[in-house]
């Protein structure tokens, strides 16, 4: 007999096993949610032997509704809101293992039938009475987003990306291990909608990183695009820029659409702290101010490398994007008075 209290969000679902059909439980503590930059193999705890549990041997959970999802894609700042957004009556599950495993099921070719639901349901409980749950799935799972919202019906989420630019001058920074997962990314993101169909032969075809990284940036977009067609009115956009400009403003206009009542105030002061540093490294002192002159560095530093990849984009990608893709932003923005 399972020893796993289900009742308890502490018992967290901490990995799924999609062929076997298995999830595997582990008690944590809310610090290691709070403390852990991600809910991956990278969660901060010492986890030991899992308690396996078949999917047919979960009991039935309710529907969670005091849930919040926070869909993005790569290098946005979600990490930032979502440390914002946390806090002792909302805990932030930042990218649980068990929905990276959902995601690469989909795009290995293995059905999700039945897991998507619990999965959902698991993480949707409460850490505490009358406590709301926010979810970050990590954006190799936005191919499975349509499902997760369809499991939580009476949710609202929001989607956060970038600017091309800035998703540019993002990937710059990033280590070489990280600039070799891009092809990867991009391929992923091209799968998940009907967009690599309508791309020609010269789009699989970058001559160089931030080509690819361009190519990235409009599939994942093209993703979110579908997913805000699918939501209809129950997900909002955000754009990086105004996070980093305003987190405090847009940590309390988001707390508020996904159904919060929250204390403005103490959003506020916890979203100006987390902005102070680097919000996967919190030890490290970091702000807007740092963060723009890296960038106006960069920009100027690899200027023509920048100018090429934008001149094939324009070429190769751009006409070949759809509207709803090319102007997500200005597509269901979330704003402090659409926050209500």
């Amino acid at each position: 007999m399972s020893r796993v209290d289900f009742d308890e969000a502490s018992w967290f679902p901490v990995d799924l096993h999609v062929p076997e059909r298995w999830f595997g439980f582990a008690r944590i503590a809310p610090d290691v949610v709070e403390r852990s930059s991600f809910l991956d193999t990278r969660i901060e705890a010492s986890i030991g032997v899992l308690e396996r549990v078949p999917v047919d041997q979960l009991p039935v959970l309710p529907p969670p509704a005091r849930v919040g999802w926070l869909f993005h894609t790569s290098f946005c700042g979600s990490t930032l809101l979502a440390r914002a957004l946390h806090g002792t009556a909302r805990t932030v599950l930042r990218e649980p293992l068990v929905l990276r495993r959902l995601g690469d099921a989909r795009r290995g070719g293995w059905s999700v039938d039945g897991l998507v639901d619990p999965a959902v349901r698991l993480l949707g409980r409460s850490w505490s009475e009358d406590g709301r749950v926010v979810i970050k799935p990590t954006h190799a799972a936005l191919n499975v987003g349509r499902e997760l919202l369809d499991a939580a019906p009476a949710t609202r989420g929001v989607i956060l990306t970038s600017s091309l630019d800035d998703f540019l001058i993002s990937n710059i920074k990033k280590t070489p291990e990280t600039h070799a997962k891009v092809p990867e990314l991009a391929e992923r993101a091209l799968n998940a909608s009907p967009f690599g169909a309508r791309l020609p032969r010269a789009a699989f075809a970058a001559p160089d990183l931030l080509e690819a990284v361009a190519l990235q940036w409009a599939a994942q977009r093209e993703v979110c695009a579908e997913l805000l067609n699918h939501a209809g009115d129950r997900l909002r956009t955000l754009d990086a820029a105004d996070l980093y400009a305003h987190p405090g403003e847009i940590a309390v206009a988001t707390a508020v659409w996904l159904g919060d009542a929250p204390d403005a105030a103490a959003i506020r002061q916890r979203a100006a702290q987390v902005a102070s540093r680097n919000a996967k490294a919190m030890d490290v002192a970091y702000d807007a101010a740092v963060r723009a002159r890296e960038a106006a560095a960069i920009a100027q530093h690899y200027a023509r490398e920048l100018d090429a990849a934008r001149a094939w984009f324009d070429q190769h990608v751009a006409p070949h994007m759809s509207d709803a893709a090319r102007n997500l932003g200005s597509r269901s923005p979330l704003t402090a008075a659409a926050s209500t």
